[in-house]
């Protein structure tokens, strides 16, 4: 007898190129067979007809509550959206990272973290910026805590390089981030909305593996050109093998861009959401996880390429054990449907926003993590 049984639904997995409808089979934690009609008894049989079910999303970033003050609460609000894994993108430094080891090893959701450069991270959010000046980097201190933790909880560093943050420094900052990346072999996470420089010099000091966060942003120096055209600079990037991350928030998305960067077919390596407590449920922007899928469902990614940008890709970028329904994998599965119905979707959450409308959101019906339902709809 199975845990779980979820039947009749459109299995959309990308990392087994998988788009059919199949049976989803779920025992003791993992994900016992994916096949068509299976029809073993279950302890809980899901009858998910008209539904997509898919490996649990991750959410590759976004600050969580208590690493950063303005955090969202994730379970709630990630369990709620399909979510399973989720990224904090740099709320921690190297002296707060540990104090919150307790938390992160009692969270049903599995947490990975960036560690911001400056050595507090963002603790004063959102009174002031972070300190990146490079003279104030704690190398010892950061080559401690990964030492500690790299493994099970941290995947690089990060770095907000806009001009808010760096001030004069320009590119300082970003060069010796990457200067102690390479002694301690880490990737780097780098923010990029209003850069200090021209988008060309900043994609010029990333190495593979690196991701640039933001892609989409239009403040400064952008990804496309006079022509609307995606700039050479970038795709030499890509080539390369540096990663594009569209995580949008509030104000780090623009149509001018994304939209004819997507009509070029320059889609994000990695779909996140960069929420915070100030961003979550917010209309028209960010909002949750299924309201992205949404609005790059209606920029034009097809729904197969989607649920890659937030399953195997950030997986594999991670190296972790996720983002797949193969049998034998944890069973981290979330169920959606895909409804008709009028959505507004914004890139600024004030006044300035430029709009647009889609014809479908993305409902979150279920969710399952190792093998437990940890969120279903009522009238599911």
């Amino acid at each position: 007898m199975y845990d779980i049984l979820i039947k009749n639904g459109r299995v959309i997995d990308p990392a087994n190129n998988i788009n059919e409808y199949l049976d989803v089979a779920v025992n003791d934690g993992r994900i016992s067979a994916v096949c068509r009609e299976i029809e073993d008894d279950a302890k809980n049989i899901v009858d998910a007809s008209g539904c997509v079910v898919v490996p649990g999303l991750i959410d590759h970033h976004a600050h969580i509550y208590p690493l950063a003050k303005i955090g969202l609460p994730a379970e709630s609000v990630c369990f709620s959206s399909g979510v399973t894994t989720v990224v904090d993108a740099g709320s921690t430094g190297a002296f707060t990272f540990g104090k919150h080891k307790n938390f992160l090893e009692d969270s049903k959701l599995t947490v990975k973290a960036y560690i911001n450069v400056c050595s507090y991270g963002l603790d004063s959010l959102p009174i002031q910026m972070e300190d990146v000046n490079p003279a104030h980097y704690d190398e010892g201190a950061i080559r401690e805590l990964f030492e500690e933790y790299g493994a099970k909880y941290l995947l690089g560093l990060k770095l907000r390089t806009s001009r808010e943050v760096v001030g004069e420094s320009g590119y300082e900052p970003l060069r010796k981030t990457v200067a102690v990346a390479d002694k301690l072999g880490l990737s780097v996470m780098v923010h990029c909305t209003n850069p200090p420089g021209e988008m060309s010099e900043l994609l010029g000091y990333l190495r593979a593996g690196d991701v640039m966060t933001h892609m989409y942003m239009n403040k400064g120096s952008k990804i496309i050109d006079d022509f609307r055209k995606v700039k050479k600079a970038v795709h030499d990037a890509r080539n390369r093998g540096v990663i594009f991350e569209a995580a949008d928030a509030r104000a780090h998305f623009s149509f001018e861009v994304s939209e004819p960067a997507v009509r070029e077919g320059f889609y994000p390596d990695i779909l996140a959401t960069d929420l915070t407590k100030l961003s979550m449920y917010l209309r028209p922007t960010a909002f949750n996880m299924a309201n992205q899928l949404a609005k790059y469902y209606m920029l034009g990614i097809p729904e197969e390429t989607l649920f890659a940008l937030c399953t195997i890709n950030p997986a594999r970028h991670m190296g972790i054990d996720a983002g797949t329904l193969t049998e034998g994998h944890p069973a981290d599965i979330a169920v959606f449907t895909r409804e008709e119905h009028v959505a507004q979707f914004g890139d600024r959450a004030d006044d300035t926003a430029e709009l647009r409308f889609g014809e479908y959101i993305y409902r979150p019906l279920m969710t399952v993590k190792n093998g437990e339902i940890v969120f279903r709809d009522i009238a599911f």
